[in-house]
Order: structure tokens, then sequence, then C-alpha cells
């Protein structure tokens, strides 16, 4: 549409003084606008510019890699096309000087959804727990790994009594292999991330293996084995930082 068209290509130069800004942090910046007043998608337009860590990034990025941006553009399409639900890609754009990348744009329509983080690991919303359990299971099925599968990346609605609609944010790491190749070793970023609950992470890791027709007990025990190595090596990693 030539109003994303028009938005898009002003965009560098209105992203730091316009928008309402939901999230910021030293790298990234998450900001709303409106690109067509009233429009059903464009009347709310949610814009993370994403800025590379370092000038090894910058350079990487600029010649080797696809953007984040890009890549969470191309995955959620991807997603869509295969019917997970994520807030809908409208665009993605790159802002270069001199051939380097500096910062890139991914658009997405606005969602009323809210993280999965106090129903789960406060709550220990049951119904929930197992919606969730399903759908990383199905994730998995068509050979999607989120691989920063925290709850402030998981968003729901309940769209029932005790029925839950999943969707995921920030997909620019999302990887697409074959289905039939992935380990449970391939997919642990999608375990070991979002909870230090062990009763909830048994729970939704027993519902998952149910789902996808697993030992359930072999697979809670693999599980747990790489949870341990995750949470020893973080742990080693902060203390290393700690002590510089």
């Amino acid at each position: 549409m030539q109003e994303v068209q028009d938005f898009v290509t002003h965009l560098p130069a209105r992203f730091g003084a316009e928008g309402e800004l939901l999230f910021a942090n030293g790298r990234n910046v998450l900001k709303v606008f409106v690109v067509k007043e009233g429009h059903p998608v464009l009347g709310k337009v949610v814009v993370k510019r994403f800025r590379a860590r370092n000038f090894f990034q910058t350079l990487a990025y600029s010649t080797f890699f696809s953007s984040k941006a890009k890549r969470a553009f191309r995955n959620g399409m991807a997603l869509i096309r295969h019917g997970f639900d994520t807030p809908e890609p409208i665009a993605y754009a790159e802002e270069r000087h001199h051939g380097l990348l500096r910062y890139c744009y991914y658009l997405t329509a606005f969602t009323e959804a809210s993280s999965v983080r106090t129903e789960l690991d406060v709550n220990f919303n049951r119904p929930l727990a197992k919606c969730f359990a399903r759908f990383i299971a199905h994730l998995h099925q068509q050979g999607f790994v989120h691989h920063d599968l925290n709850f402030g990346n998981v968003l729901y609605k309940e769209v029932a009594k005790d029925c839950y609609e999943i969707s995921v944010i920030d997909i620019n790491r999302l990887t697409i292999g074959i289905p039939s190749q992935l380990t449970l070793k391939d997919c642990k970023d999608d375990f070991v991330r979002w909870t230090d609950r062990k009763d909830l992470l048994t729970y939704v890791v027993e519902e998952y293996a149910k789902e996808r027709g697993l030992d359930v007990a072999r697979t809670l025990n693999e599980v747990l084995r790489l949870k341990a190595v995750h949470d020893r090596n973080w742990h080693r990693r902060k203390n290393f930082t700690l002590k510089k």
C-alpha cells in the first residue's frame, strides 16, 4: 500500500521523534505508530528498531547475513503460512550509511494479547499451560524452533473458557528445519529459558510429550538434563562476568 511505502521511506527520520514508546534497551526500541487512521491493520502499527551490538555484528549483517528485521519478517510470514499466530507482518526496512547497516526495522500489526508470564509462572494456570505445551509441540512438528522462548515473547488470548490462543513475538532467531530430524537437543532453547519452576516445567513437558506421542518419562528426563546443563552454564557465565 502507498501509505506503508510512504511511512517506511520516512521512518528513519520519524522514529526518534514520533511514536508511542513501548520498550527500549541498549540495542532495541519498540514503538507504536498510526500509519492510516481507522484502518484495521495500519491504524496501530508496532515498529521494532534493531541495532547491532558492535562493529563486527554491523559488518556481518551488512555483508554476509540477513538483518534481524528481514529474518523476523520472513519468519513471521512462514509461521502464518503454517497456521501459527504471530502479530501480522507488514514490512521490514534497512537503514544503511556508506553501505553499512545502521538500523533495521520490523513492522507488525498491533496486538492486544498479553504475556503469559503471570498466568503461568505465578498463577500456574493449567489450561493455559496445556495450550502452551501443545503450541510448542506443534511448532516442533512443523520444524520450527523459536530459540528465545521466554515468557516475554509468548502471548495469549482467551477465546473460550479454559481455551487460549498462543502467539509468539521476537522471532528473528527462529529457525526452520526438517521436522523428522529435530531432536530434543535441537529444540532445547524452547524448554530451558522460560521458568525455574520445576512443577510448571514438568507439567508442560509431559503435555508436550503426550501431544507428540513421545515417551513421557524419557522426554521429561532429557529436558530436565538439558535444563540443568543450561542453568549451570548460565551461572558460570554470570559469575565470570561479575568477577570481571
